[in-house]
């Protein structure tokens, strides 16, 4: 079983350079992607082993067009030092995007396609969603979180392998939804709901499934 989390920050700096102070205020609401972050992998006293998570960051210097668009890549299989803070999180994310602006890993094996590996399980490439999405095999489901889709109770989910794509506070723009081609879209209910909480809920519905299905 393997759930993997794209999600797509608008805003979000694509750059090293921001205060881990005044994290909202001086990276372009990475705040937003860092707390998804946070969703996605941690459970209370550990770490979702069968998650991969992808930060798209498009703001900054990408939006300004003064440098690439960025994927962070974090893979809950092999991550390790992964804390619930919103500071130590959005400090790996940090960390990844200057070990990128370098062009050099701390770790031998160092390439994985366009990524560059680092520690932990954290790796980067530059690029926007495109190349998320081209990392990611296609017989993985691909699932959008879409307030105007189709009720997830109601929903075919898939089985062992999904990729669940979202927007930050902002949402998903038309040429990231045409970029997903025929993905199945869901609605988590009639009410909005935070980015990092859309994930909370998916995760539970996964995990209410896989229990009934006897693959927990």
């Amino acid at each position: 079983r393997l759930r993997r989390f794209v999600v797509v920050g608008r805003t979000a700096t694509s750059s090293p350079d921001f205060s881990l102070v005044d994290l909202a205020g001086t990276s372009g609401r990475l705040d937003v992607l860092v707390r998804c972050l946070r969703a996605a992998l941690l459970v209370s006293h550990g770490v979702r082993r069968d998650v991969i998570v992808y930060l798209v960051l498009l703001g900054g210097p990408a939006a300004r067009g003064e440098g690439p668009a960025r994927v962070v890549r974090i893979d809950g299989r092999v991550s390790e030092w992964i804390r619930p803070e919103e500071r130590r999180l959005a400090l790996i994310v940090q960390r990844a995007l200057e070990e990128r602006e370098r062009g050099r890993s701390p770790v031998r094996d160092h390439e994985d396609g366009p990524y560059l590996v680092l520690r932990n399980g954290v790796a980067v490439a530059n690029g926007g969603l495109e190349v998320a999405l081209a990392s990611i095999p296609a017989s993985s489901r691909r699932i959008v979180l879409d307030e105007r889709g189709a009720d997830v109770r109601d929903a075919s989910l898939g089985d062992d392998d999904v990729t669940l794509v979202l927007g930050d506070h902002l949402g998903l723009d038309e040429a990231a939804r045409a970029s997903l081609g025929d993905a199945l879209s869901v609605s988590l209910g009639p009410t909005s709901v935070l980015a990092e909480d859309a994930i909370a809920l998916m995760h539970n519905e996964l995990d209410r499934r896989a229990v009934v299905a006897g693959r927990s």
